[in-house]
C-alpha cells in the first residue's frame, strides 16, 4: 500500500518560513504549493524556494508533496524544467485540473526520464475531468491517490460547495478510485473555525471510502488525523478477521460465530495494514 495520507497540508512555496514550520507539524504530507496558492507574479520566486526547501528542510518522516501548475501552461512547463534540476524530488506530485489520461502520461514519461520515483495524485476539478476520472486514475502506475477540487468544480457546475450538491462528485471519485485501488483524498473543509463540522464531514467521507483530507490550516490537522485513524476496537476486529483468514484458508470464514466473506476480509486487511503502519496496538 502507499504511504498513509490522512492529512495533506498545503503551504505556498513563496513562504519558506511556513514550509519549515510545517515540517514540524503533525501532518502526514507537507505539500509545497506552486499553483493556486501563489500569485502569478511570484511563481518564479516560489519555484526557487520550493527547490531550496526540498534540498534543505528536514521533513523527518513526513512525506513531501509538490503541487505543480498544469502542464498545458507556461508556469507548468517551467515547474517541470526546474524539477528536473533539483537534486531531491518530492515523493508525491499533485497534478491540478487533470482532464485526460494523456496529461498524466506526460508527467509519467517526464519523471521516468528524470529517473524520479515520485508518485502522482491527480486532482479532478472540472466536469470534463470527472467524466474521465476512470481513465485518468488508471493512466499510470505512479498514481497512488486521487482527489477532487471542490471550489473549481462547484463553480463550474453552478452549485454550492456544500455536502448535498457535491455528494455525487464524491461518489464518482470513489467509483473511479476503486478501478485502480488507490487511496481517496477529500477536499478541504473551508470554515477553519468550525471543528464540529470538519469532524462530521471527515466521518461521512470515511464511511464512503475516503482515507484522508486536504487541510488549509494547522488547526485542522489533529481532528483530521483522528477521524481517519482506526479505533482500537476497529483494529482488534480487523486483526481477528485477518488472522482467521490466514488460518482458515480462502472463501467464507467464521469469526466470533459469524460468517465473513472475502470482501470483508480485504477491508479488514486494509485496516490492519494501516494500524501496523501507524503503530496502533500490537498483533498477538
Amino acid at each position: 500500500m502507499s504511504r498513509i495520507r490522512r492529512s495533506l497540508l498545503f503551504i505556498p512555496a513563496d513562504r519558506p518560513d511556513r514550509i519549515a514550520k510545517a515540517a514540524a507539524l503533525p501532518t502526514d504530507v507537507v505539500v509545497v504549493e506552486l499553483e493556486d496558492g501563489v500569485a502569478p507574479e511570484r511563481k518564479a520566486l516560489a519555484r526557487e524556494e520550493a527547490g531550496r526547501a526540498l534540498a534543505e528542510v528536514d521533513f523527518g518522516s513526513r512525506e513531501v508533496g509538490l503541487r505543480v501548475n498544469r502542464i498545458s501552461t507556461l508556469h507548468g512547463i517551467a515547474d517541470i524544467l526546474a524539477l528536473a534540476k533539483w537534486p531531491r524530488k518530492p515523493e508525491l506530485i499533485i497534478l491540478p485540473k487533470v482532464e485526460s489520461a494523456g496529461e498524466v502520461r506526460i508527467y509519467d514519461e517526464l519523471l521516468t526520464e528524470m529517473n524520479a520515483g515520485s508518485q502522482l495524485l491527480p486532482l479532478i476539478e472540472s466536469s470534463r475531468g470527472l467524466q474521465a476520472a476512470g481513465e485518468i486514475v488508471t493512466a499510470s502506475p505512479r498514481i497512488t491517490s486521487l482527489a477532487f477540487g471542490i471550489a473549481d468544480l462547484s463553480a463550474e457546475l453552478g452549485c454550492r460547495p456544500a455536502w448535498e450538491p457535491m455528494l455525487f462528485c464524491r461518489a464518482s471519485i470513489v467509483s473511479a478510485g476503486a478501478l485502480a485501488g488507490v487511496s481517496l483524498i477529500d477536499p478541504p473543509y473551508l470554515d477553519i473555525r468550525d471543528e464540529t463540522g470538519l469532524i462530521e464531514e471527515c466521518n461521512r467521507v470515511r464511511e464512503m471510502g475516503y482515507s484522508g483530507k486536504i487541510c488549509i490550516h494547522p488547526s485542522q490537522l489533529g481532528p483530521v488525523n483522528q477521524a481517519f485513524t482506526p479505533t482500537i476496537e476497529e483494529v482488534e476486529r480487523a486483526r481477528k478477521i485477518d488472522e482467521a483468514a490466514a488460518t482458515q484458508g480462502g472463501g467464507a470464514i467464521l469469526v466470533d460465530g459469524r460468517m465473513v466473506d472475502r470482501p470483508v476480509v480485504i477491508s479488514a486487511q486494509r485496516v490492519a495494514a494501516i494500524a501496523d503502519r501507524l503503530g496502533i496496538g500490537k498483533r498477538r
